[in-house]
């Protein structure tokens, strides 16, 4: 499922790049772009980019959960994505997911969109701003897990929550792409 990891220099500083396929809503979800997220690593933190064909408006399953969330389980145009970094640092181990708990879950991004490509980006470090855990204290080793969370139609009223609030129930309506460590 990972694509490949290559490394460059960039101010004198290692850079890793690994690639892979963003894949459709659910554990077995079909591939939905080929190549569509990339993770740079360097020694102090990771920049991330996903971009997939933007969820038609009504042709995905949209969240559920506690009546008052940031989303809506309607459909709408536009319509409100975030995307989710989690992060299972190799300083906490063992990692084998599915058992595996994530040690860190940043928030890196999330867009109001109504046109074509979803595009998501975003950076997270040891001194970013955590949603939930442990600070990322090892970037170049982490396995991390990226997820676009649906949040539905845009509702006003649910911003800026919506951009920064996941939706449930989890990884069943979220679109993955998964990084192992770099070998």
């Amino acid at each position: 499922m990972v694509g490949m990891a290559t490394p460059a220099t960039a101010n004198g500083s290692k850079v890793t790049t690994q690639t892979t396929d963003v894949f459709g809503q659910g554990p077995d979800g079909p591939v939905v772009a080929k190549d569509g997220a990339t993770l740079k690593r360097t020694r102090n933190g990771i920049s991330v980019r996903l971009s997939m064909p933007t969820p038609e408006p009504g042709a995905y399953t949209y969240p559920s959960g506690p009546e008052g969330g940031a989303w809506t389980d309607e459909e709408g145009h536009p319509e409100v994505f975030t995307l989710w970094c989690f992060v299972f640092d190799p300083d906490h181990p063992p990692y084998d997911p599915p058992e595996t708990e994530w040690t860190g879950v940043y928030n890196p991004a999330g867009h109001v969109v109504s046109g074509s490509t979803l595009t998501l980006s975003g950076r997270a470090s040891g001194g970013t701003d955590l949603f939930a855990g442990e600070p990322l204290a090892n970037p170049r080793e982490a396995a991390v897990h990226l997820a676009v969370a649906p949040h539905g139609a845009l509702d006003p009223e649910l911003l800026p929550d919506a951009l920064n609030t996941p939706t449930g129930p989890g990884p069943n309506i979220w679109w993955l792409a998964l990084f192992d460590p770099p070998t």
